[in-house]
């Protein structure tokens, strides 16, 4: 899932050349092609808007991307910008907010391709019931389980009870009163998932693993 950053500034916008030059003075390896600054060695790129007046910038988490550095960059650009950090469906955002988003999201990625290394062995099932009790406890009163269409974790739900038929719409097709959907968990439960998950199965968790 791409990350969208903008940099509201109510001085003129900092444009793709500017933010060219001073990637170039930083040493950051990217390439410039017209309105996009695709950064080469880490999965973000900087982009004018349509409308000429505003520079957002699209980060692509994956699950060994060097966050920290994404997130210096980010910042160190919004400094050039004279602006603020907004991420788009969050608002306004320091470097440890976005730092925690971004890493929710490549632990979520990293859970999944564990459990995708886990598929044909006799420790999935295993590892999926000790998950649900893990994320049981962190949310009591709560049935959150790891839902493996969508490979996040989700809370399940009650059409009619605790979603109303609208909202739930969103969710899953033609929901009607008293059907149970999957609904996803906001917060941080991918980092106290993969916090469990690498300590409790360290070899599922390693990527290079082979599981003979």
């Amino acid at each position: 899932m791409p990350f969208l950053v903008t940099f509201p500034t109510s001085e003129p916008m900092c444009t793709v050349e500017q933010v060219c030059s001073w990637l170039t003075e930083r040493g950051e390896p990217h390439v410039c092609d017209g309105d996009v600054v695709q950064l080469r060695a880490v999965t973000m790129e900087f982009v004018a808007g349509e409308d000429q007046e505003a520079l957002r910038c699209q980060i692509q988490v994956t699950s060994t991307a060097p966050l920290t550095r994404m997130v210096d960059i980010v910042f160190e650009v919004s400094v050039l910008a004279g602006a603020d950090v907004h991420l788009v469906g969050t608002g306004a955002v320091g470097r440890a907010v976005l730092w925690m988003q971004l890493a929710d999201e490549q632990d979520r990625l990293r859970i999944a391709e564990s459990l995708q290394r886990a598929a044909h062995s006799s420790h999935r099932d295993e590892i999926l019931r000790r998950l649900w009790g893990v994320l049981a406890a962190a949310r009591n009163g709560h049935d959150d389980r790891w839902d493996a269409a969508s490979n996040r974790v989700v809370e399940m739900v009650e059409v009619g009870d605790r979603i109303s038929v609208e909202e739930a719409a969103w969710h899953a097709d033609d929901p009607q009163p008293g059907d149970e959907i999957a609904v996803p968990v906001k917060g941080l439960l991918h980092c106290l998932a993969w916090r469990w998950l690498s300590e409790a199965y360290p070899g599922i968790a390693e990527a290079e693993h082979t599981l003979h």
